[in-house]
């Protein structure tokens, strides 16, 4: 993984697939790669880092292709060095490959290129797809395709170009996404619809692989041609910071609308009795800081996990009970795994994502989306305030649900705190820890504020339950350390005091969230938000987190939206 284009038809095609490719750096990547289906066969340009220096690499270039493929790629297996690097050129050059994903069989598949006297030069599982796809080729490319995807096990979305046919590229996916656009004279691929410029946009489906010429698309299925599925085309406003200086920054100041939007969409959906709720990274935050919600509205115990988690527990009888799977983009493997296996434990499933017809939408029996439009920023803030704010619409009881309609607005209101923000983030050094703590439903936004000051900063941040705090992590507690308490609920004000005294009478600077003007007195510096129904603050409480991560990112002078060794969609367990 992380990013795939590809284009036929075009004259220009070196910049056509740079092009794509810059339009996915959002997602995250530590090298890109290029190959060129030209007349005296395939060409492959490749680097390690950022896409300008591709582009530095291309400069000059001059070629006779106008079909080609590119690739933008998050290492997994192997490091980021240009050997490492896709497209991959098969064992005779006579395919290249670009792939998404993970292959799960490839020690026995690459047992097998070396049993055939071939030596793989790359450290990748991708290499091995190009291999094969060589080995069946006996002169019809989509059964070569076909033979190939039969001999693969794991996730993956792949574009292949066969230097026989240099106007055509070839795709297969399992899992992993992949659209395909069709425009005048030319029809392109990504993984991702905000790198496609097309007239009509089709969703390869699972399973399904295609062939693509400058005219159109054939798309196949167990050796039949099938009929594809058009979806909408991608907004490409979606791409644009429009003013803002980072698309951090835009996405957390959108952030009203998108909760808008959910909560509207939401409206009368209810989720009852014994809840499972499973996620990963912000999606895991965002069912945690829903638990006592849950606990309210249905009498019942319910419990959040890792998707990881899940997938090495157990394997207890879920009947009776309902899984609700948490992804932003719907394609998070370890999710995409656990919801499978929820069902075949017995689990009645419910996919909550952002992102309609995604792998975990036709996985699940079930399914609702937030409806956050598209993220570009790599850390999620819309996508976990959409799903904070569809589970707060699905489980209030009715009693709370005028407050749920209200959430869009103190959402808006705690926007209003950015300049404290900037100022609680000169108390954060790049060298010294920060603690980020809180109880009940603040316990899964403090976990979430941590998770976001690492992802772009790099500060080592620990997110904890305040009372777990002098249970040992107290002991990293010094003159200067930052601590972010989290306080939303009245009920548990003195024990926030206490808290707040343990770590400022041994030197700790404590920055406060929360609404209450006494626990804000007694923080060295305190973000105030707006009062809402603690088991429906953590879709509020959040925002302040967000800024102050942004905040301190921008002073230290990081690349906010492509933050070090992440991907914005995890497609790999």
């Amino acid at each position: 993984m992380c990013g795939i284009v590809g284009h036929t038809g075009r004259r220009d095609i070196i910049a056509a697939l740079v092009e794509g490719l810059e339009k996915l750096e959002y997602r995250g990547y530590d090298s890109a790669g290029i190959a060129l289906a030209e007349s005296g066969g395939l060409k492959t340009v490749r680097s390690v880092g950022r896409i300008s220096r591709l582009r530095e690499k291309l400069a000059g270039i001059v070629t006779d292709a106008r079909c080609g493929i590119g690739h933008t790629r998050w290492a997994t297996h192997g490091k980021p060095t240009e050997v490492n690097c896709h497209p991959h050129l098969s064992f005779g050059r006579r395919f290249a490959v670009v792939h998404n994903g993970i292959i799960e069989n490839c020690r026995e598949l690459r047992a097998l290129c070396e049993d055939r006297g071939i030596s793989p030069v790359s450290d990748t599982d991708s290499e091995l797809i190009a291999h094969l796809l060589e080995f069946n080729y006996e002169g019809d490319p989509l059964r070569a395709v076909r033979k190939t995807a039969d001999m693969l096990t794991g996730s993956f979305a792949v574009a292949a170009l066969l230097a026989d046919f240099p106007d055509e590229i070839y795709a297969l996916r399992r899992t992993s996404p992949l659209l395909i656009g069709v425009g005048r004279g030319y029809t392109c691929l990504a993984s991702d619809g905000c790198a496609l410029e097309a007239d009509c946009v089709y969703s390869l489906g699972d399973g399904q692989y295609a062939r693509l010429t400058p005219s159109g698309a054939e798309f196949y299925s167990r050796g039949r041609r099938v009929s594809p599925r058009k979806i909408p085309p991608f907004d490409a406003a979606h791409c644009v910071r429009g003013g803002y200086e980072h698309f951090m920054l835009k996405e957390i100041c959108e952030q009203p609308e998108a909760a808008a939007r959910t909560v509207e969409a939401l409206s009368g959906r209810r989720l009852r009795g014994r809840l499972l709720m499973i996620g990963c990274g912000s999606s895991y935050h965002a069912a945690l800081s829903a638990l006592p919600l849950a606990e309210r509205a249905t009498g019942k115990a319910a419990c959040a996990t890792t998707a990881g988690e899940f997938l090495c527990s157990e394997k207890t009888d879920g009947r009776g009970r309902t899984a609700v799977l948490i992804s932003q983009s719907g394609e998070t493997a370890d999710t995409v795994a656990a919801a499978e296996e929820a069902a075949r434990r017995g689990y009645s499933a419910l996919a909550v994502a952002n992102v309609p017809r995604s792998s975990l939408t036709r996985v699940c029996r079930r399914s609702v989306l937030t409806h956050a439009g598209p993220e570009i920023s790599v850390a999620t803030t819309k996508g976990f305030t959409s799903q904070a704010a569809a589970l707060s619409a699905m489980l209030a009881p009715p009693p709370l649900a005028e407050e749920v309609r209200r959430l869009p607005f103190a959402i808006e209101r705690a926007l209003n705190c950015d300049g404290d923000a900037s100022a609680a983030a000169r108390l954060l050094k790049a060298d010294k820890a920060a603690f980020f703590i809180g109880r009940k439903s603040d316990l899964g936004t403090a976990l979430e504020g941590a998770l976001k000051l690492r992802e772009i900063t790099y500060i080592p941040a620990f997110g904890l339950s305040a009372g777990e705090l002098k249970h040992g992590s107290i002991a990293l507690i010094e003159e200067g350390t930052p601590v972010v308490l989290v306080h939303t609920d009245p009920q548990l004000k003195d024990k926030s005091l206490l808290t707040a005294a343990t770590v400022r009478a041994r030197g700790g600077r404590v920055i406060a969230v929360t609404p209450d003007d006494e626990v804000a007195a007694a923080a060295d510096l305190a973000l105030r938000i707006p009062a809402v129904h603690p088991l429906l603050s953590p879709a509020v409480a959040v925002v302040p987190l967000q800024l102050l991560a942004y905040r301190a990112a921008v002073a230290l002078g990081r690349d906010v939206d492509k933050p070090r060794n992440l991907a914005k969609s995890v497609t790999v367990e």
